[in-house]
């Protein structure tokens, strides 16, 4: 990896943590469920460069939020939200790399939020809720009820964000697949 991609991965952390911070709870989700759009930024990256470029802004970007404070949820709530987002951007960017059209990202960003509520889905049930605290026989009922759909619009909202956005930015990443290809070759 160059210090190009290094650079812009980054900027990219740095975003995400910026947008993190700019979480607000929706009306119709508990409270302690908060929309951000921050994994946005790893979405772009996987998008951009490559899946696993998007997992390391969202590691970068939980790193700088545990570094500097702003985990109100502490060690779980991140590790929630690292587990989300590598989800995503993992398969999101896998699917997108073999063939870079727009049908395929709506594909690639679908899958990636089936594949993220699911993960959370599982990862909640069986160890994020009841390190919570939650009694088990509540955790069924709170799952139906406010994960899996909070999931699955934070994902759609941040997808259908994601989509909307990266061409208008796809620019500043190219000089980057350029050298990618150059760098190949050598």
């Amino acid at each position: 990896m160059n210090i190009k991609i290094l650079t812009r991965l980054a900027l990219l952390s740095a975003f995400g943590l910026i947008l993190q911070m700019f979480d607000f709870p929706l009306p119709f989700f508990p409270e302690y469920l908060k929309y951000d759009a921050a994994e946005l930024p790893a979405l772009i990256a996987a998008f951009a460069i490559s899946p696993w470029a998007g997992v390391l802004v969202d590691f970068g970007k939980n790193l700088l939020s545990l570094l500097i404070g702003n985990a109100p949820s502490g060690l779980i709530g991140l590790t929630a939200n690292f587990i989300a987002g590598a989800t995503f951007s993992l398969v999101e960017g896998f699917i997108y790399a073999s063939n870079k059209t727009k049908l395929r990202a709506i594909v690639a960003i679908a899958a990636g939020v089936i594949s993220t509520t699911i993960t959370m889905a599982l990862c909640n049930y069986f160890f994020l809720l009841p390190l919570w605290g939650i009694p088990k026989n509540s955790i069924l009922p709170l799952m139906t009820a406010a994960i899996i759909p909070f999931n699955l619009f934070k994902g759609s909202v941040t997808g259908i964000i994601t989509f909307v956005l990266y061409k208008k930015v796809k620019f500043f990443f190219e000089p980057l697949s350029r050298s990618k290809e150059v760098y190949a070759e050598k």
